[in-house]
């Protein structure tokens, strides 16, 4: 039987998500998501870390690529499977905790993407992991765990673990993609933005033209501070900016452990995305390909592990 979650999160819950929160997404999808929960949750104005505001406008759905390998689902496991393989989607924006195990709505939880993994890690018939990325990133919170624990298990010299960049692979998505033990795409596939970005509300325009005052009292000077119902003081865009700063940092730390690159390198990126060969001369993906040879290749890898094995009983 198929198992879900607890199914998708409220709106509320997915704004408290990403709002005043450090981001490891594009821009552009920061923009187009939050738009979208302005007008569920009726927001006025949203201004970025540099004070930029961003008011409602239209906005286009984007559709799903569909990719050349073949998707079953296994009844009874949390994951789908081709042949031996182990297919995990990684869709849309990231967020800690939505439920659903597979990508819905746009999204995809990091909780869903643990268990997945967990669940194909210690299944004796799966020989082999392929996550099919086409996200621009997401929150931070629950990505370095998730990180982590994937780092975890590539250096444990099991299972062979590849993502195909199916089209994008950015800022969270990206981290996930540089821990993996190969990383392909087309032509087109974008990678990188490898840094944070931080979004926050400021509605003391709208209260001030609606004729509504809002008296903040506090015990503790810094309670509540970076509200949206005051205007954002210097210290606490500090301590907004440090946050996105040390995020940068870790997130380049992981991408120059996954990638063989050095922590200068990444940050010399600039959180800047790149796309296809450019990607590679800068150590980002191994290969430029189509999908159908990635896999190809990943069946060679697992071919050669049975071989191995077989001839070290």
């Amino acid at each position: 039987m198929r198992q879900i979650g607890a199914g998708p999160q409220p709106y509320t819950n997915v704004a408290r998500q990403l709002l005043d929160r450090p981001l490891a997404i594009l821009p552009h999808q920061l923009e187009a998501t939050l738009l979208a929960l302005q007008a569920r949750l009726g927001l006025v104005e949203i201004s970025t870390i540099d004070a930029t505001a961003m008011e409602a406008k239209a906005m286009l759905e984007r559709s799903a690529l569909s990719g050349d390998a073949r998707r079953e689902w296994d009844s009874g496991r949390s994951f789908h499977t081709d042949g031996e393989v182990a297919v995990i989607p990684i869709v849309g924006t990231l967020v800690p905790r939505f439920g659903w195990l597979d990508p819905m709505c746009g999204m995809t939880g990091y909780d869903g993407l643990t268990r997945k993994l967990r669940d194909a890690v210690r299944d004796p018939a799966i020989e082999a992991i392929w996550f099919d990325i086409d996200s621009p990133g997401g929150a931070v919170a629950g990505l370095e765990q998730f990180v982590l624990e994937l780092a975890e298990l590539a250096d444990s010299g099991g299972k062979p673990i590849y993502a195909w960049v199916n089209e994008q692979a950015c800022s969270a998505a990206y981290a996930i993609a540089s821990t993996c033990h190969k990383v392909y795409g087309p032509e087109t596939a974008m990678v990188g933005s490898i840094g944070c970005c931080m979004a926050h509300t400021d509605i003391t325009g709208a209260l001030d033209e609606a004729g509504v005052k809002v008296t903040i009292i506090r015990s503790g000077e810094r309670k509540m501070r970076g509200s949206s119902v005051e205007k954002l003081d210097k210290v606490t865009l500090a301590k907004f900016q440090a946050s996105c700063d040390a995020v940068r940092d870790r997130f380049a730390k992981i991408v120059a452990m996954g990638r063989g690159i050095t922590v200068d390198d990444a940050m010399a990126t600039e959180a800047d995305w790149f796309e296809g060969s450019e990607a590679v001369d800068l150590g980002l993906m191994d290969a430029v390909t189509t999908e159908r040879e990635a896999w190809a290749r990943l069946e060679e890898e697992i071919d050669r592990n049975k071989r191995e094995r077989r001839s070290a009983r």
